[in-house]
């Protein structure tokens, strides 16, 4: 099971990056907003990439017990790049969301999760507290591999159902809502499912 979820995370976070610099060399976008605040959409889509590519390394056991140096110092640009990801996605939450009031509500409330997941994992090991570091860390890198199954929700289900703004949105938000649910329940349950192994984990980053 552990090869299972590795494979699926990594599988994701590469998705997640891959979408992040097609988003870039694409300027035919579903949200008008994106091209009406390009910075606002620079600073969720290049950090939010950069994050995926530095949260695969975090996870590696070799690099955290070889070089935990490395692992320290990429943690921290991760969580940094990983807030201003979420920062921005609360910003595109509330000023230009494509599915209006209901993506704001959905999505708003996410972003804010995002952040306050990176943030206490951050604190918790400047703290020594490894064992919830990890936790919370899982729980960070959960939520941030989420867009990556929003869009294999949303991807097909729109081309099965057919394109238009009214269809695109309502697909959109409920993807997310999905996404978010699935990621989310899956990521406790690992992190409960794996509590009694953490001492080895602790014990490679101490």
């Amino acid at each position: 099971m552990a090869r299972v979820i590795v494979f699926l995370t990594g599988f994701l976070a590469l998705l997640g990056i891959g979408a992040s610099v097609e988003h870039l060399f694409d300027a035919d976008h579903y949200n008008a907003g994106f091209n009406e605040y390009p910075l606002t959409t620079l600073i969720h889509v290049i950090p939010g990439g950069l994050f995926l590519a530095l949260a695969i390394l975090q996870f590696n056991s070799k690099l955290r017990s070889k070089v935990p140096a490395v692992h320290r110092w990429s943690g921290r640009v991760a969580a940094t790049l990983g807030v201003m990801a979420a920062a921005a996605a609360l910003v595109i939450a509330i000023v230009f969301p494509f599915a209006g009031l209901v993506e704001t509500v959905i999505t708003g409330p996410f972003a804010v999760l995002f952040g306050y997941q990176l943030s206490r994992g951050f604190w918790l090991a400047r703290h020594r507290r490894f064992a919830e570091h990890r936790e919370w860390m899982i729980r960070a890198m959960a939520l941030g591999t989420s867009i990556a199954t929003q869009r294999l929700v949303f991807v097909p289900a729109l081309f099965a159902i057919g394109p238009s703004n009214e269809v695109a949105s309502w697909l959109s938000v409920t993807s997310f809502g999905i996404a978010f649910a699935i990621h989310c329940t899956v990521a406790e349950w690992w992190i409960r499912a794996t509590r009694r192994t953490q001492t080895a984990w602790v014990g490679a980053v101490s």
